[in-house]
């Protein structure tokens, strides 16, 4: 079925998982923090005050993963899709 027929029908490719990780994203010279909503292998949706992020913008991401006294740093770079109330929705770059 094609999307212009039913235009409530989630069109990802990725199957979205809840997450609430904290996050700081860079789109020089901003930088910022948000908290995940979700994430898949394709994205993310990010909740976060600033909102001056334009679509098609990259962005450097870097997401805080605290495993009792260990703290990870997972790097990415990815575009902002979409922006919504609130945050941003942004695709990760393949490199």
């Amino acid at each position: 079925m094609h999307s212009a027929t039913f235009p409530d029908m989630d069109r990802r490719v990725a199957r979205r998982e809840a997450a609430a990780l904290e996050v700081y994203l860079r789109d020089e010279p901003v930088k910022c923090r948000g908290t995940t909503l979700d994430i898949s292998r394709c994205g993310v949706s990010v909740n976060t005050s600033w909102r001056n992020f334009s679509v098609g913008t990259l962005v450097d991401l870097v997401f805080i993963r605290r495993e009792g006294r260990v703290i990870n740093l997972l790097r990415y770079t990815a575009i902002v899709a979409r922006q919504y109330d609130g945050g941003i929705g942004l695709r990760f770059c393949t490199s």
